[in-house]
């Protein structure tokens, strides 16, 4: 078999897009090549990449699940409070509030939107409490996902008034009540969030303060501090281990590890002149060792059309800083597809560290790693401290077991 023709072979395929770098078909997550409005298009497929031809009708939907709700926003509420975002809802006629709507599970577990459902007198009897300012308290005929999505807009109108952002895992367990009692139940339950958010804030101030402590002792006792730069030069917020050091040295070739000893406020850049000539010394290499690196710099310089040795402000070339990152943004999105979640953003912050904006199980969350290593150095919700416990591939796991407790509260709201 000429394997060569089944990666070139083209296949056409009708898929549900919503935004973002990638769209999911039956059995596999595909790159599209060029983003396009959202909804239904039909795809020209060449291995791993799907690149939108035409606006199509929806196909194949009768045969996936079907799931019934209320909807709140641009959210469908079903059973156990549960508030999953719907995709391609229309434009043009949005439904009312609070009203009975079918969605269709997609392949990756993202809801379809279908269509509005008849509506009962519960409907409107909630409608007209929210409209005003009542709560629902013990009302007949009113279905739970209805009590849920009327207990969620009522915490969305006190969230707008106190400034207390939620999202609704952070609520789920308290928005019956919320719908039971009103307002004054929604302010009770988001001030215990806020008050959460800011014993938490004061335990991870509290827990820098004691390493940065333990940091500066070691340095007075030792007088040699470690300082690991990326390969733009910039310092990592900590030493790495012996296997993130193979990883890292790896990725960024020779030159991107110092080892400084000095007296703190002396750093010097790891790409001096005379920095990398002491390296090349220490390592008993002077000649061999800087005449492969200074060959391997200049065919870098030759190819790019740029004269050899000629550097950015950086230190780096600028094919080699984008090589780089679109390494690491690879990096990040396998991370979080193996976890089930899907990367949405993600940049740079300096310090060797990045913020990456992703979803999993229908809600957004924002976490800080440390680009060399992927190890999360502020997760974006509560881990009572154990945050550089965990990788940005295993912290879905942790947000699953929060969210399925009713544990989850999130400190880094979008």
């Amino acid at each position: 078999m000429d394997y060569r023709k089944l990666l070139g072979k083209v296949e056409s395929a009708v898929l549900p897009y919503s935004g973002g770098g990638t769209v999911d078909a039956p059995s596999r997550r595909l790159r599209v090549t060029q983003p396009v409005a959202p909804g239904w298009w039909r795809f020209e497929v060449k291995g791993r990449e799907a690149t939108a031809r035409e606006p199509a009708s929806p196909e194949g939907m009768e045969a996936l699940p079907r799931v019934r709700g209320h909807v709140w926003g641009t959210r469908l509420v079903r059973e156990g409070a549960v508030a999953e975002p719907l995709a391609l809802m229309p434009e043009e006629e949005e439904p009312p509030r609070l009203s009975p709507v079918t969605a269709r599970r997609w392949h990756d577990g993202t809801l379809l939107f279908e269509g509005v459902e008849f509506e009962g007198e519960a409907e409107e009897t909630a409608r007209r409490a929210l409209e005003e300012d009542r709560a629902l308290g013990d009302a007949r005929g009113v279905s739970a996902s209805l009590r849920a999505a009327f207990g969620f807009a009522v915490l969305e109108s006190v969230s707008r008034g106190t400034g207390i952002p939620f999202a609704p895992v952070e609520a789920r367990a308290r928005v019956l009540d919320v719908a039971r009692e009103g307002r004054e139940e929604a302010e009770r339950c988001l001030r215990r969030l806020a008050e959460e958010r800011a014993r938490f804030i004061r335990m991870q101030a509290e827990l820098e303060a004691r390493r940065e402590a333990e940091t500066r002792a070691r340095m007075h006792e030792t007088g040699t501090p470690e300082v690991w730069r990326d390969a733009e030069g910039r310092e990592l917020g900590r030493a790495l281990s012996g296997r993130e050091r193979e990883r890292w040295e790896t990725l960024h070739g020779e030159g991107a590890r110092t080892r400084m000893r000095q007296e703190p406020g002396t750093a010097r850049s790891p790409w001096d002149a005379d920095v990398r000539e002491a390296a090349w010394a220490g390592s008993g290499q002077v000649t061999n060792g800087r005449e492969a690196w200074e060959a391997r710099r200049d065919a870098s310089a030759r190819a790019s059309g740029r004269t050899p040795g000629t550097r950015d402000g950086r230190g780096h070339t600028r094919q080699e800083r984008g090589r780089a990152e679109s390494e690491v943004g690879a990096r990040v999105e396998r991370a979080l597809d193996k976890a089930g979640a899907r990367l949405l953003d993600h940049r740079r912050m300096g310090d060797g560290l990045l913020e990456v904006v992703y979803t999993f199980m229908g809600e957004r969350f924002v976490t800080v790693v440390e680009a060399a290593t992927l190890r999360v150095r502020d997760a974006g919700v509560c881990l009572a401290g154990a945050d550089n416990r965990v990788t940005l591939e295993s912290l879905p796991s942790v947000l699953k077991e929060a969210i399925d407790t009713d544990a989850l509260v999130i400190t880094r709201h979008l």
